[in-house]
C-alpha cells in the first residue's frame, strides 16, 4: 500500500470515528479531515508549494 492510499484510509477511518462526536464539534473535525483528504488526492504537493521560497527579486 502506498503512502497516499494509507493516509487516505486513515483519514476515512477518522471521518467515520469522529463524525458523531460532540465533545469537539463534529462538523469542525469533519471539515478539517475532508480538507486534508482532498489535499492528499490532489496532483502535486500543495504543502511543498507553500514551503518553497520565492526567488529573490532584482
Amino acid at each position: 500500500m502506498d503512502q497516499q492510499t494509507r493516509l487516505t484510509t486513515m483519514v476515512d477511518e477518522a471521518l467515520e470515528r469522529f463524525a458523531g462526536r460532540d465533545l469537539v464539534s463534529a462538523s469542525e473535525v469533519t471539515d478539517l479531515l475532508l480538507d486534508l483528504r482532498l489535499a492528499l488526492l490532489e496532483d502535486g504537493d500543495p504543502l511543498e508549494e507553500l514551503l518553497t521560497p520565492e526567488p529573490a527579486r532584482g
